[in-house]
């Protein structure tokens, strides 16, 4: 089962043929293919869950990974369902409230979603993900403060990490925007800068101009795959930074790009739909007050 479930993470791995294309200066792909080793393995793990005779622990594993092999072709629905399935065969699986709370945050079931990560960090204190994840909905539910000390315990674990300084670095954006840019400044002293992440920091930060950033997202790959994920996460970042600016309708185009990309299991593609529905909200909620007005 191992090689089974391994196995179908080999997704796309089509090399570059050509230079990535150009559309009024913003590198666009087509949408990542959905691979049939994912289908087959979820086809066969519904047979084993189905028929074979399992302990409850390793139904409840096999029910957790057909629910991430869901989540990543983006049906969100019947990954919630495994999930839910694996916690009545094994209450005590963190990882399955992991998942639980990330569904629940993009749902905007905010106070559900965080008894999940509660519950996660309840069994596994030391789990990867969890914080990083309530930090990610605390920052959506306008909590940035609580927000921040997720992020910033996440990123103290390895803070060489881009990533987790872009986070931390969003949920000190609203109480102190210069104090937050300062912080990355010395963060970004820290970080690995062979990783292509490394160049979104520098692109927060503005030693790297929009252009160039977008430009330099399609080089030096080796796959579709690459060019597709680098796609979803540097365009989601140059949404928020749009944001942060207060560039409404630049943003939306950015989370718009991101989507495109068909990347269904990153965080930035889940949520840039979020981010685009917070957006959509704002925009009438304008209207409607232009009509009172």
């Amino acid at each position: 089962m191992t090689l089974l479930v391994s196995g179908c993470a080999s997704t796309d791995k089509t090399p570059i043929n050509s230079e990535p294309h150009f559309v009024n200066n913003v590198v666009i792909t087509e949408p990542l293919r959905v691979d049939y080793k994912s289908e087959l393995a979820i086809a066969k793990l519904t047979q084993i869950i189905n028929h074979a005779q399992l302990e409850k622990d390793k139904l409840a594993e096999l029910l957790y990974d057909r629910g991430v092999m869901y989540d990543s072709l983006g049906l969100r629905s019947l990954a919630q369902l495994d999930f839910r399935r694996a916690l009545e065969h094994k209450p005590d699986f963190a990882d399955a409230y992991n998942f639980i709370g990330i569904h629940l945050t993009l749902m905007g079931q905010y106070t559900q979603a965080f008894e999940a990560f509660d519950s996660a960090l309840e069994i596994d204190p030391e789990h990867k993900y969890v914080k990083l994840n309530r930090g990610i909905a605390l920052h959506y539910y306008g909590r940035n403060e609580l927000a921040m000390e997720d992020f910033e315990q996440f990123y103290f674990e390895k803070p060489q990490d881009p990533y987790r300084a872009i986070w931390l670095y969003f949920s000190e954006l609203d109480k102190d925007a210069e104090g937050a840019r300062l912080r990355l400044i010395y963060n970004s002293t820290q970080l690995d800068n062979q990783l292509w992440s490394f160049e979104i920091v520098q692109m927060l930060l503005g030693n790297l101009d929009e252009q160039n950033f977008i430009t330099n997202m399609g080089k030096n790959l080796r796959s579709q795959r690459e060019l597709a994920e680098r796609l979803c996460e540097g365009y989601f970042y140059l949404a928020k930074k749009e944001l942060s600016l207060g560039n409404d309708e630049k943003a939306k185009n950015y989370f718009r790009l991101a989507l495109s990309t068909g990347v269904h299991e990153f965080v930035e593609y889940k949520y840039a739909r979020l981010e685009l529905n917070k957006l959509y909200e704002k925009a009438r909620q304008q209207y409607e007050a232009s009509l009172v007005n």
